[in-house]
């Protein structure tokens, strides 16, 4: 027989190996990665062989991943969406006015809000077409 047929895997071998199928794209959580993998380890108090692992387990284990990965990124997604702070600090962050420096010993810098100028000159602009238009009439 064949050592790889014969001798049972360890949980940190089995940890590496399935941390290795992942790659950095894939924003795979590691806990999710533990848990799949404790689950495995609990349903049958083993591995089993380096080959069975591979073959049967490893597949196995990366599907269950995926799927609880897919489903934990769908909560917390909810979850910031719901979240009432972080939506008004976005809000300041994106729209606020740019600050102004009220004296000139202030070494704060100007700060510009992400979307502030474009909104602005987007008003400005509508603002100039309706004022040309209520002049016509």
């Amino acid at each position: 027989m064949f050592w790889y047929k014969e001798t049972e895997i360890s949980f940190e071998d089995a940890r590496r190996s399935i941390k290795n199928e992942f790659k950095e794209e894939d924003k795979m959580s590691y806990w999710v990665l533990e848990e799949c993998l404790q689950d495995e380890y609990k349903q049958y108090d083993s591995f089993g062989s380096h080959r069975g692992f591979y073959i049967f387990v490893l597949p196995a284990v990366v599907k269950e991943a995926r799927k609880k990965n897919k489903i934990a990124r769908k909560k917390a997604l909810q979850t910031l969406r719901r979240a009432t702070p972080l939506i008004v600090w976005m809000n300041h962050i994106l729209y606020r006015p740019p600050s102004i420096k009220k004296k000139e010993t202030t070494t704060t810098p100007r700060q510009k809000s992400l979307r502030y100028e474009k909104i602005k000159a987007n008003f400005e602009e509508q603002n100039n077409k309706y004022k040309t238009i209520n002049t016509k009439q």
